[in-house]
């Protein structure tokens, strides 16, 4: 009865000791936080980037003259400061155009940005592939600008969260001009010929 009494006291007894909960619970609980600001962390790098692309587009449709290269350079320059990246950043921004006789989207220049400077984009077999599927139908000979971005986030902790390259794809129109020209384009004047060889689409690093 003695040892019947005990064991029924001992467990309906509601006390505990804090220390030894805590040192359990300790671990489990920083694991989580951690992954929460990770996770989180990568949230916010990943609207701050699709935030950056839709700026960097917005910036090209409102251009009235020919693109140089000095200034897809400046817009690569822009992406990486409104990004604030830690590692290096890339666009390509291609210029389309819509045949409603063929129901295709033709590509009139595409240029890929780095760092180091600018070079060939998209091919017009890439188009289909890689552009048609983000942009609508539109009136014929209306053209779309095409602003591709890339960006790598690297976590301060893998918790669940590895290394993640974040791609944007932004479409719009041009604003105030019937196009977005490139300057250059079909002769050589600097830009090169803008046809779907390599050797012709080759472009000097700025």
């Amino acid at each position: 009865m003695r040892l019947r009494t005990a064991l029924n006291r001992n467990i309906k007894d509601e006390r505990g000791s804090f220390s030894v909960e805590a040192i359990l619970m300790f671990p489990l609980l920083a694991w989580a936080f951690l992954a929460m600001y990770v996770f989180f962390e990568g949230l916010r790098e990943s609207n701050i980037n699709v935030k950056a692309a839709y700026t960097v587009a917005d910036l090209l449709s409102r251009e009235q003259d020919d693109v140089t290269n000095e200034l897809l350079i400046g817009t690569q320059r822009v992406y990486e400061w409104l990004s604030r990246s830690r590692q290096p950043v890339r666009l390509r921004v291609s210029v389309v155009t819509y045949d409603d006789v063929t129901e295709e989207h033709n590509r009139l220049w595409s240029r890929e940005i780095t760092s180091e400077g600018v070079g060939p984009g998209l091919t017009q077999a890439d188009i289909a592939t890689v552009v048609s599927p983000h942009v609508p139908i539109m009136a014929s000979s209306a053209q779309a600008i095409v602003v591709e971005s890339w960006s790598t986030y690297v976590p301060v902790i893998e918790m669940g969260l590895t290394t993640t390259e974040f791609y944007n794809i932004v479409v719009t129109a041009p604003r105030f001009a019937g196009q977005l020209g490139i300057e250059g384009l079909g002769d050589n004047t600097g830009l090169g010929h803008d046809d779907d060889t390599a050797e012709d689409n080759t472009i000097p690093d700025t």
